[in-house]
């Protein structure tokens, strides 16, 4: 029988840091707020900006080629970083994130975000937090998958998101991770 108490495994990375990362970002197919129409994928934009827009970040847009990643690595149902292997080399940022019970899009969006009191700007540290309100990141495309046997003997929702361009950039915290609110 399933628990009703929720279990929960979370991760975050950039897969490799970089110093600069070039301008030129993934092929992909951009849509505006105005073209989603997929009640996940507008979910997904809502519960980032709702955090992101106290932390002087812009909205963020759909990347299908990144939620077509994020799909492809969810689907394997291993609870740990693709490591960069996902776009060929091109950098992005990554936060994955599983939990059992009733554990939708903005339960996983916001256990990303419970770093947050861990951030001290004199001191930078990057974490989940950092690459949800991360304001260079301005592409996001993510997915979820329900995998057996995450925890033992109970299944779990298991969300990858994908971030471009990739936050958590050694060295650039203190333009792009903002707080105070607004």
């Amino acid at each position: 029988m399933l628990s009703s108490v929720p279990i929960l495994a979370i991760f975050t990375a950039v897969c490799g840091f970089v110093s600069n990362v070039a301008a030129v970002g993934p092929r992909h197919q951009l849509l505006s707020r105005n073209d989603v129409f997929n009640t996940d994928e507008q979910t997904y934009l809502w519960s980032h900006d709702s955090v992101r827009v106290f932390h002087d970040a812009p909205g963020m847009i759909w990347n299908k080629t990144l939620a077509d990643a994020a799909s492809s690595w969810a689907n394997n149902c291993q609870i740990q970083h693709s490591d960069g292997t996902l776009l060929g080399g091109t950098p992005y940022g990554e936060n994955i994130v599983a939990g059992s019970g009733v554990f939708g899009i903005a339960d996983a969006i916001a256990q990303f975000t419970l770093d947050e009191a861990d951030y001290d700007p004199s001191s930078p540290t990057y974490n989940h937090f950092t690459q949800v309100v991360w304001k260079a990141s301005t592409q996001l495309g993510c997915a979820v998958t329900e995998c057996p046997n995450v925890f033992g003997d109970v299944p779990a929702n298991y969300y990858v998101c994908l971030y471009y361009p990739p936050g958590n950039v050694v060295g650039e915290a203190s333009s792009n991770v903002f707080v105070g609110g607004l």
